[in-house]
């Protein structure tokens, strides 16, 4: 299976609305693996998270990869709870480790997704948002309680993602 640990995020990015089932802040790509190693990670995963509290998150402004210049992915950036999210995404790559699961030494960088530049139109309506002639989609503010482990399966039409494990987090307290 070819899976990732993410925080799901509720409504829609942006412009073009994707598929609530793509709609996540992707904690900590897997890659490939055998889906026997489902049950150890759950094992290290479902405890560390459950140590955070759930706390708000807000999705706001616009960048892009691999630079504004040069964009090839069109994402919109993470502002309050940018530090629970960072704290939640070290320790969760920690439980990753500790299930004897090689992990992706890139360094973490929270973004949603809006669009990826794969044409001229693409491309005309990347440096509209990325210079500001577009307005970048209004701020988005949600309640993170969960971490999911997704599984993202290759189709003719797209990329499908299918929930195999949601991992609450703490209550929120007071």
């Amino acid at each position: 299976m070819r899976a990732f640990l993410a925080v799901p995020v509720p409504g829609s990015p942006g412009p073009d609305p994707a598929p609530p089932s793509l709609e996540h802040l992707t904690l900590h790509f897997l890659g490939e693996f055998h889906e026997s190693l489902v049950a150890p990670l759950t094992e290290r995963v479902a405890p560390t998270v459950a140590l955070h509290r759930g706390f708000d998150l807000t999705i706001e402004g616009v960048g892009a990869f691999p630079s504004r210049t040069t964009p090839r992915i069109v994402w919109r950036g993470v502002g309050a709870g940018r530090e629970e999210l960072r704290r939640l995404a070290l320790d969760v790559r920690q439980a990753v480790i500790a299930a004897g699961i090689p992990v992706d030494v890139a360094p973490f960088v929270p973004h949603l997704t809006l669009f990826r530049v794969r044409s001229a139109a693409d491309a005309a309506r990347a440096r509209g948002l990325l210079d500001g002639r577009t307005p970048a989609p209004a701020p988005t503010r949600f309640a993170v309680t969960e971490v999911d482990l997704v599984e993202s399966q290759l189709r003719p039409t797209g990329v499908e993602h299918r929930v195999v494990v949601q991992y609450p987090l703490a209550e929120r307290s007071g």
